[in-house]
Protein backbone atom coordinates (compact mmCIF):
# COMPACT_ATOMS: atom_id res chain seq x y z
CA UNK A 1 0.00 0.00 0.00
CA UNK A 2 1.21 3.43 -0.38
CA UNK A 3 0.14 7.04 -1.79
CA UNK A 4 0.74 8.69 -4.87
CA UNK A 5 3.73 10.81 -4.60
CA UNK A 6 6.52 12.24 -6.42
CA UNK A 7 9.77 13.46 -5.39
CA UNK A 8 9.61 16.24 -3.23
CA UNK A 9 10.47 20.14 -4.24
CA UNK A 10 7.51 22.77 -5.58
CA UNK A 11 10.33 24.58 -7.27
CA UNK A 12 10.81 23.95 -11.11
CA UNK A 13 14.21 22.55 -12.13
CA UNK A 14 14.36 24.04 -15.79
CA UNK A 15 17.53 25.44 -17.86
CA UNK A 16 16.84 28.37 -20.16
CA UNK A 17 19.16 30.63 -22.03
CA UNK A 18 22.12 32.14 -20.23
CA UNK A 19 21.33 35.72 -21.10
CA UNK A 20 17.89 35.10 -19.01
CA UNK A 21 19.81 33.40 -16.48
CA UNK A 22 22.78 35.67 -16.01
CA UNK A 23 20.54 38.63 -16.29
CA UNK A 24 18.20 36.99 -13.27
CA UNK A 25 20.32 34.55 -11.50
CA UNK A 26 19.73 33.84 -7.39
CA UNK A 27 23.27 32.58 -6.99
CA UNK A 28 25.60 35.04 -7.53
CA UNK A 29 29.58 34.54 -7.23
CA UNK A 30 32.28 36.62 -6.74
CA UNK A 31 34.64 37.01 -9.85
CA UNK A 32 36.53 33.99 -10.27
CA UNK A 33 40.00 33.61 -11.17
CA UNK A 34 41.56 31.63 -13.64
CA UNK A 35 42.11 28.24 -11.69
CA UNK A 36 39.49 28.64 -8.78
CA UNK A 37 37.68 25.47 -9.91
CA UNK A 38 40.19 23.73 -7.26
CA UNK A 39 41.16 26.67 -5.12
CA UNK A 40 39.83 25.95 -1.36
CA UNK A 41 39.83 29.64 -0.21
CA UNK A 42 37.42 30.66 -3.00
CA UNK A 43 34.82 27.87 -2.40
CA UNK A 44 35.52 28.08 1.20
CA UNK A 45 34.19 32.41 0.84
CA UNK A 46 31.61 31.79 -1.70
CA UNK A 47 30.13 28.91 1.23
CA UNK A 48 30.33 31.35 3.51
CA UNK A 49 28.22 34.02 1.72
CA UNK A 50 25.51 31.54 0.67
CA UNK A 51 25.08 30.00 4.63
CA UNK A 52 25.42 33.89 5.52
CA UNK A 53 22.44 34.90 3.04
CA UNK A 54 20.27 31.80 3.70
CA UNK A 55 20.32 32.48 7.50
CA UNK A 56 19.31 36.41 6.79
CA UNK A 57 16.42 34.84 4.24
CA UNK A 58 15.34 32.17 7.33
CA UNK A 59 15.39 35.52 9.46
CA UNK A 60 13.25 37.51 7.18
CA UNK A 61 10.71 34.60 7.14
CA UNK A 62 10.46 34.14 10.76
CA UNK A 63 9.61 38.03 11.27
CA UNK A 64 6.77 37.37 8.82
CA UNK A 65 5.57 34.85 10.93
CA UNK A 66 6.21 31.85 9.39
CA UNK A 67 8.66 29.27 11.25
CA UNK A 68 9.71 26.97 8.47
CA UNK A 69 8.60 25.74 4.86
CA UNK A 70 7.93 22.45 5.60
CA UNK A 71 10.54 19.55 4.90
CA UNK A 72 8.96 18.71 1.83
CA UNK A 73 10.98 21.87 0.54
CA UNK A 74 14.78 20.57 2.32
CA UNK A 75 15.91 19.60 -0.43
CA UNK A 76 15.00 22.25 -3.10
CA UNK A 77 17.32 22.80 -5.88
CA UNK A 78 20.22 20.40 -4.67
CA UNK A 79 20.05 18.70 -8.11
CA UNK A 80 20.55 21.58 -10.22
CA UNK A 81 22.84 23.13 -7.84
CA UNK A 82 25.10 19.85 -7.56
CA UNK A 83 25.47 20.78 -11.48
CA UNK A 84 26.16 23.79 -10.68
CA UNK A 85 28.85 23.14 -8.90
CA UNK A 86 30.77 20.27 -10.65
CA UNK A 87 30.28 22.49 -14.27
CA UNK A 88 32.73 25.03 -12.06
CA UNK A 89 34.83 22.40 -10.68
CA UNK A 90 35.21 20.34 -13.83
CA UNK A 91 35.61 23.25 -15.76
CA UNK A 92 32.53 23.28 -18.08
CA UNK A 93 32.38 27.33 -17.85
CA UNK A 94 30.24 27.02 -20.79
CA UNK A 95 27.47 25.70 -18.79
CA UNK A 96 27.58 27.17 -15.46
CA UNK A 97 25.38 30.09 -16.64
CA UNK A 98 22.64 27.37 -17.40
CA UNK A 99 22.73 25.86 -14.52
CA UNK A 100 21.61 28.34 -12.10
CA UNK A 101 18.55 28.05 -9.75
CA UNK A 102 15.27 30.18 -10.42
CA UNK A 103 12.65 30.89 -7.96
CA UNK A 104 9.14 30.11 -8.63
CA UNK A 105 6.90 33.17 -8.97
CA UNK A 106 4.88 33.51 -5.52
CA UNK A 107 2.01 31.67 -5.21
CA UNK A 108 -1.82 32.09 -4.39
CA UNK A 109 -2.16 31.06 -0.48
CA UNK A 110 1.59 31.25 0.43
CA UNK A 111 2.40 32.07 3.92
CA UNK A 112 4.23 35.12 4.46
CA UNK A 113 7.76 35.03 4.31
CA UNK A 114 7.46 31.50 2.48
CA UNK A 115 9.54 32.52 -0.30
CA UNK A 116 12.22 33.81 1.85
CA UNK A 117 11.96 30.45 3.39
CA UNK A 118 12.15 28.44 0.28
CA UNK A 119 15.07 30.38 -1.00
CA UNK A 120 17.16 29.97 2.12
CA UNK A 121 16.63 26.44 2.02
CA UNK A 122 18.33 26.92 -1.30
CA UNK A 123 21.30 28.60 -0.67
CA UNK A 124 22.08 26.80 2.18
CA UNK A 125 21.67 23.18 0.00
CA UNK A 126 24.36 25.27 -2.30
CA UNK A 127 26.68 25.23 0.15
CA UNK A 128 26.49 21.90 1.89
CA UNK A 129 26.76 20.45 -1.99
CA UNK A 130 30.12 22.95 -2.26
CA UNK A 131 31.54 21.92 1.17
CA UNK A 132 30.68 18.15 0.10
CA UNK A 133 31.97 18.12 -3.59
CA UNK A 134 35.60 20.50 -2.13
CA UNK A 135 36.22 17.97 -0.42
CA UNK A 136 35.92 14.73 -3.21
CA UNK A 137 38.24 13.44 -5.49
CA UNK A 138 38.28 14.50 -8.98
CA UNK A 139 37.41 10.60 -9.60
CA UNK A 140 34.11 11.36 -8.00
CA UNK A 141 33.63 14.10 -8.92
CA UNK A 142 33.53 13.24 -12.24
CA UNK A 143 31.80 9.77 -12.30
CA UNK A 144 28.31 12.38 -10.23
CA UNK A 145 28.44 14.87 -13.24
CA UNK A 146 28.37 12.17 -15.81
CA UNK A 147 25.47 10.12 -13.76
CA UNK A 148 23.50 13.20 -12.04
CA UNK A 149 24.07 16.18 -14.59
CA UNK A 150 24.58 14.49 -18.48
CA UNK A 151 21.35 14.15 -19.86
CA UNK A 152 19.51 16.93 -17.38
CA UNK A 153 19.63 20.64 -17.58
CA UNK A 154 20.57 20.73 -21.61
CA UNK A 155 23.35 18.69 -20.46
CA UNK A 156 24.48 16.79 -23.53
CA UNK A 157 26.57 13.02 -23.88
CA UNK A 158 28.90 15.37 -25.52
CA UNK A 159 29.55 17.40 -22.08
CA UNK A 160 30.42 13.69 -20.54
CA UNK A 161 33.46 13.87 -18.51
CA UNK A 162 35.75 10.55 -19.81
CA UNK A 163 36.33 8.21 -16.96
CA UNK A 164 40.20 6.99 -17.20
CA UNK A 165 39.00 4.64 -14.84
CA UNK A 166 35.54 2.84 -15.20
CA UNK A 167 35.74 0.29 -12.39
CA UNK A 168 33.55 0.68 -9.65
CA UNK A 169 35.26 2.78 -6.18
CA UNK A 170 34.22 0.51 -3.27
CA UNK A 171 35.01 2.26 0.20
CA UNK A 172 34.51 1.12 3.90
CA UNK A 173 32.82 4.16 6.40
CA UNK A 174 32.25 2.31 9.55
CA UNK A 175 29.51 0.04 8.75
CA UNK A 176 28.34 1.05 5.49
CA UNK A 177 30.40 -0.04 2.15
CA UNK A 178 29.65 2.56 -0.48
CA UNK A 179 29.85 1.64 -4.46
CA UNK A 180 30.34 4.40 -6.61
CA UNK A 181 30.56 3.03 -10.05
CA UNK A 182 29.62 1.10 -12.91
CA UNK A 183 28.81 -2.86 -12.38
CA UNK A 184 31.57 -3.97 -15.15
CA UNK A 185 32.95 -7.36 -14.98
CA UNK A 186 35.19 -7.87 -11.98
CA UNK A 187 32.05 -5.85 -9.84
CA UNK A 188 30.87 -8.82 -7.75
CA UNK A 189 34.33 -9.91 -6.96
CA UNK A 190 35.42 -6.81 -5.48
CA UNK A 191 32.23 -6.10 -3.52
CA UNK A 192 32.66 -9.49 -2.14
CA UNK A 193 36.25 -9.15 -1.27
CA UNK A 194 35.06 -5.68 0.69
CA UNK A 195 32.01 -7.36 2.51
CA UNK A 196 33.78 -10.55 3.38
CA UNK A 197 36.66 -8.20 5.10
CA UNK A 198 34.38 -6.13 6.77
CA UNK A 199 32.30 -8.18 8.97
CA UNK A 200 30.98 -5.18 10.97
CA UNK A 201 29.34 -3.70 8.07
CA UNK A 202 25.66 -3.78 7.60
CA UNK A 203 24.28 -2.14 4.58
CA UNK A 204 25.28 -1.59 0.82
CA UNK A 205 25.43 2.31 -0.15
CA UNK A 206 24.93 2.44 -4.13
CA UNK A 207 25.51 5.08 -6.72
CA UNK A 208 26.08 3.86 -10.21
CA UNK A 209 25.05 3.54 -13.77
CA UNK A 210 24.58 0.28 -14.50
CA UNK A 211 26.52 -2.37 -16.15
CA UNK A 212 26.73 -6.27 -16.29
CA UNK A 213 23.66 -7.78 -15.15
CA UNK A 214 25.21 -11.45 -14.42
CA UNK A 215 27.42 -9.08 -11.83
CA UNK A 216 24.42 -7.84 -10.26
CA UNK A 217 22.57 -10.30 -9.89
CA UNK A 218 25.42 -12.56 -7.96
CA UNK A 219 26.30 -9.34 -5.87
CA UNK A 220 22.39 -8.85 -4.89
CA UNK A 221 22.42 -12.65 -3.79
CA UNK A 222 25.38 -12.30 -1.73
CA UNK A 223 24.24 -9.08 -0.21
CA UNK A 224 21.63 -11.17 0.85
CA UNK A 225 23.20 -14.01 1.93
CA UNK A 226 25.19 -12.17 4.12
CA UNK A 227 22.11 -10.24 5.65
CA UNK A 228 22.78 -6.59 4.65
CA UNK A 229 20.84 -3.76 3.80
CA UNK A 230 20.77 -1.63 0.63
CA UNK A 231 20.32 1.96 0.05
CA UNK A 232 21.36 4.41 -2.33
CA UNK A 233 23.45 7.45 -1.90
CA UNK A 234 23.21 8.68 -5.51
CA UNK A 235 20.93 7.60 -8.56
CA UNK A 236 21.33 3.65 -9.34
CA UNK A 237 20.51 2.96 -12.94
CA UNK A 238 20.15 -0.32 -15.09
CA UNK A 239 22.14 -3.05 -13.04
CA UNK A 240 22.46 -1.06 -10.72
CA UNK A 241 18.97 -1.58 -9.98
CA UNK A 242 19.26 -5.32 -9.43
CA UNK A 243 22.35 -5.29 -6.87
CA UNK A 244 19.92 -2.70 -5.03
CA UNK A 245 17.26 -5.41 -4.78
CA UNK A 246 19.49 -7.93 -2.93
CA UNK A 247 19.27 -5.92 0.31
CA UNK A 248 17.29 -7.15 3.29
CA UNK A 249 16.17 -4.24 3.76
CA UNK A 250 16.01 -1.55 1.04
CA UNK A 251 15.41 2.44 2.02
CA UNK A 252 15.57 5.65 0.15
CA UNK A 253 16.45 8.36 1.94
CA UNK A 254 16.16 12.42 1.32
CA UNK A 255 17.36 14.10 -1.07
CA UNK A 256 15.96 10.63 -3.08
CA UNK A 257 18.47 9.90 -5.93
CA UNK A 258 16.52 7.77 -8.64
CA UNK A 259 16.34 4.09 -9.55
CA UNK A 260 16.08 3.73 -13.78
CA UNK A 261 15.17 1.13 -15.61
CA UNK A 262 15.61 0.20 -19.24
CA UNK A 263 15.52 -2.64 -21.58
CA UNK A 264 18.62 -5.84 -21.33
CA UNK A 265 20.58 -5.66 -24.68
CA UNK A 266 23.25 -7.48 -26.12
CA UNK A 267 26.03 -6.59 -28.44
CA UNK A 268 24.03 -3.06 -28.31
CA UNK A 269 20.90 -4.09 -29.31
CA UNK A 270 17.58 -4.87 -27.44
CA UNK A 271 16.90 -8.51 -26.17
CA UNK A 272 13.59 -9.84 -26.87
CA UNK A 273 10.64 -9.34 -24.73
CA UNK A 274 10.12 -12.82 -24.12
CA UNK A 275 13.53 -13.79 -23.80
CA UNK A 276 14.23 -16.17 -20.82
CA UNK A 277 16.84 -13.20 -19.21
CA UNK A 278 14.00 -11.68 -18.66
CA UNK A 279 12.51 -14.64 -16.91
CA UNK A 280 15.51 -14.92 -14.97
CA UNK A 281 15.64 -11.26 -13.83
CA UNK A 282 12.22 -12.08 -13.19
CA UNK A 283 12.56 -15.43 -10.86
CA UNK A 284 15.61 -13.36 -9.07
CA UNK A 285 13.02 -10.86 -8.23
CA UNK A 286 10.72 -13.06 -6.72
CA UNK A 287 12.49 -15.08 -5.15
CA UNK A 288 14.30 -11.65 -2.93
CA UNK A 289 10.70 -10.90 -2.01
CA UNK A 290 10.16 -8.51 -4.64
CA UNK A 291 7.44 -7.55 -7.22
CA UNK A 292 9.58 -9.85 -10.38
CA UNK A 293 6.74 -8.88 -12.91
CA UNK A 294 6.86 -5.45 -11.99
CA UNK A 295 10.41 -5.44 -12.38
CA UNK A 296 10.38 -6.21 -15.63
CA UNK A 297 7.43 -4.00 -16.74
CA UNK A 298 9.92 -0.80 -15.56
CA UNK A 299 12.77 -2.63 -17.71
CA UNK A 300 10.74 -2.96 -20.85
CA UNK A 301 8.94 0.87 -20.54
CA UNK A 302 12.39 2.16 -21.95
CA UNK A 303 14.85 1.38 -24.76
CA UNK A 304 18.64 0.47 -24.44
CA UNK A 305 19.36 3.68 -24.53
CA UNK A 306 16.45 5.37 -22.41
CA UNK A 307 15.64 5.04 -19.02
CA UNK A 308 12.77 4.65 -17.29
CA UNK A 309 12.36 6.05 -12.90
CA UNK A 310 9.55 4.96 -11.68
CA UNK A 311 7.56 7.01 -9.35
CA UNK A 312 9.15 6.36 -5.42
CA UNK A 313 5.55 5.15 -4.69
CA UNK A 314 5.55 2.67 -7.63
CA UNK A 315 8.60 1.35 -5.86
CA UNK A 316 7.31 1.01 -2.48
CA UNK A 317 3.88 -0.58 -4.00
CA UNK A 318 6.52 -3.36 -6.50
CA UNK A 319 8.65 -3.71 -3.29
CA UNK A 320 11.64 -2.58 -4.99
CA UNK A 321 11.97 -0.31 -1.25
CA UNK A 322 10.50 -1.25 1.74
CA UNK A 323 10.43 2.22 2.89
CA UNK A 324 11.18 5.92 1.43
CA UNK A 325 11.79 8.72 3.58
CA UNK A 326 8.42 10.82 4.68
CA UNK A 327 6.95 8.39 1.79
CA UNK A 328 6.13 5.23 1.62
CA UNK A 329 6.52 1.90 2.79
CA UNK A 330 6.95 -1.73 1.39
CA UNK A 331 4.38 -4.68 1.38
CA UNK A 332 2.77 -5.32 4.60
CA UNK A 333 4.66 -8.34 6.03
CA UNK A 334 0.97 -10.41 6.33
CA UNK A 335 0.50 -9.35 2.82
CA UNK A 336 4.14 -9.79 1.24
CA UNK A 337 3.16 -13.74 -0.49
CA UNK A 338 -0.47 -12.80 -1.88
CA UNK A 339 0.67 -9.31 -2.87
CA UNK A 340 3.28 -10.87 -4.94
CA UNK A 341 1.56 -13.99 -6.30
CA UNK A 342 -1.64 -11.86 -7.74
CA UNK A 343 0.76 -9.48 -9.71
CA UNK A 344 3.03 -12.71 -10.73
CA UNK A 345 2.81 -13.86 -13.98
CA UNK A 346 1.00 -17.55 -13.59
CA UNK A 347 2.12 -19.13 -17.01
CA UNK A 348 6.18 -19.25 -16.09
CA UNK A 349 5.60 -21.29 -12.96
CA UNK A 350 2.64 -23.01 -10.64
CA UNK A 351 0.67 -21.03 -8.75
CA UNK A 352 1.88 -22.95 -5.79
CA UNK A 353 5.40 -21.75 -6.04
CA UNK A 354 6.71 -19.13 -3.24
CA UNK A 355 9.85 -18.10 -2.63
CA UNK A 356 11.50 -19.01 0.52
CA UNK A 357 12.06 -15.58 1.33
CA UNK A 358 8.09 -14.47 0.75
CA UNK A 359 6.71 -17.14 2.86
CA UNK A 360 8.60 -16.02 5.64
CA UNK A 361 6.85 -12.69 4.80
CA UNK A 362 3.62 -13.79 4.71
CA UNK A 363 4.49 -15.70 7.75
CA UNK A 364 4.82 -12.09 9.41
CA UNK A 365 8.41 -13.20 10.40
CA UNK A 366 10.01 -9.90 9.29
CA UNK A 367 11.41 -9.51 12.63
CA UNK A 368 12.04 -5.82 14.34
CA UNK A 369 11.72 -2.85 11.83
CA UNK A 370 14.59 -1.36 10.61
CA UNK A 371 15.95 1.50 12.13
CA UNK A 372 13.77 4.64 11.46
CA UNK A 373 10.79 2.93 9.37
CA UNK A 374 8.82 2.89 12.39
CA UNK A 375 9.38 6.66 12.65
CA UNK A 376 8.83 7.28 9.41
CA UNK A 377 5.11 5.43 9.22
CA UNK A 378 3.91 7.23 12.61
CA UNK A 379 4.49 10.86 10.73
CA UNK A 380 2.58 9.54 7.57
CA UNK A 381 -0.55 8.81 9.46
CA UNK A 382 0.09 11.78 11.46
CA UNK A 383 -0.16 13.51 8.04
CA UNK A 384 -3.22 11.87 7.38
CA UNK A 385 -4.83 12.18 10.87
CA UNK A 386 -4.35 16.16 10.28
CA UNK A 387 -6.01 16.04 6.90
CA UNK A 388 -2.56 17.14 5.44
CA UNK A 389 -4.15 19.15 1.90
CA UNK A 390 -1.54 16.92 -0.28
CA UNK A 391 -2.54 13.72 1.38
CA UNK A 392 -6.17 14.40 1.33
CA UNK A 393 -5.66 14.81 -2.53
CA UNK A 394 -4.51 11.42 -2.83
CA UNK A 395 -6.27 9.70 -1.05
CA UNK A 396 -9.14 11.31 -3.12
CA UNK A 397 -7.44 9.93 -6.12
CA UNK A 398 -6.40 6.55 -4.60
CA UNK A 399 -9.51 5.48 -3.34
CA UNK A 400 -9.23 4.60 0.46
CA UNK A 401 -11.07 6.89 3.05
CA UNK A 402 -9.21 8.62 5.50
CA UNK A 403 -10.54 5.69 7.77
CA UNK A 404 -9.25 3.50 6.33
CA UNK A 405 -5.94 4.78 5.59
CA UNK A 406 -5.66 5.66 9.11
CA UNK A 407 -6.49 1.93 9.90
CA UNK A 408 -3.42 0.38 7.30
CA UNK A 409 -0.73 2.31 9.02
CA UNK A 410 -2.27 1.12 12.12
CA UNK A 411 -1.65 -1.95 11.13
CA UNK A 412 1.36 -1.09 9.15
CA UNK A 413 2.78 0.23 12.95
CA UNK A 414 1.34 -3.43 14.54
CA UNK A 415 3.22 -5.70 11.64
CA UNK A 416 6.66 -4.04 12.03
CA UNK A 417 6.14 -4.03 16.02
CA UNK A 418 6.82 -0.44 16.48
Amino acid sequence: MALRIGRPGRRGLVAVAAGLLAACATMLLSPRPAGAFDDPAWWNAEIAKAEAEASRLWDVMRAKGTASVGTALNEVDAEIHACHILSIMLGKDQLTPLLVAQPDPPQPGDEPGFAEGVEGNSRSNWAGLATTYLAETDVKRVRAWNLNCVGQFGITAQDAVREDVRRALVEVDGEQIRVLGNVEKGFFAELKTAIDANPAASRIALGSAGGSVGDATRAGNYIRERGLATQLYDNCRSACALVFLGGVDRRIFSPYPEIGFHRISADGAAIADDSEVYDLVRRYADDLGVDGAAVVAFMQKAGVNEMHHPELDELCAANVATAVQRGCVGWLPARSAAHARQSRPTSDEPASRTSASQQQAGAGERGPAPAGLCPDIRAQRQLIAGSDPKIAGAIAANGPDRAGMLAMYDEMLRDYGC
